[in-house]
């Protein structure tokens, strides 16, 4: 019970950080596209997107380029538990339709 109590007690000091998404737009593209949300609590990523349509995101280390996270989605809301990862910079890519989404962030 010490245990649970312990975990619930330290998972309460991890502090939501907003991500700041960037569009990088196929050239030949003018219209104006609404940005998906992120957020990173601890190791637990949080992507909500304006409507459901599939998507592919990534995140690698952003002085290693190694990728510590690869998966598909169809929904408005992605919810991710991050592997353990060490402290430093990351690199949140979003593949969707013709567009790619980045924005960094970091794990202390």
């Amino acid at each position: 019970m010490l245990a649970a109590l312990l975990c619930c007690t330290l998972s309460g000091f991890a502090e939501e950080k907003p991500i700041e998404i960037e569009v990088i737009k196929r050239p030949q593209e003018r219209s104006e596209v609404q940005l998906p949300t992120a957020s990173i609590d601890g190791l637990v990523l949080t992507i909500e997107f304006s409507e459901a349509t599939a998507s592919q995101v990534t995140v690698k280390g952003q002085s290693t380029q190694v990728v510590v996270y690869n998966g598909a989605f169809t929904s408005g809301q992605v919810v991710i538990t991050l592997p353990s990862l060490s402290e430093g910079g990351y690199c949140l890519e979003i593949e969707q339709g013709d567009y790619v989404y980045i924005g960094e962030f970091d794990v202390e």
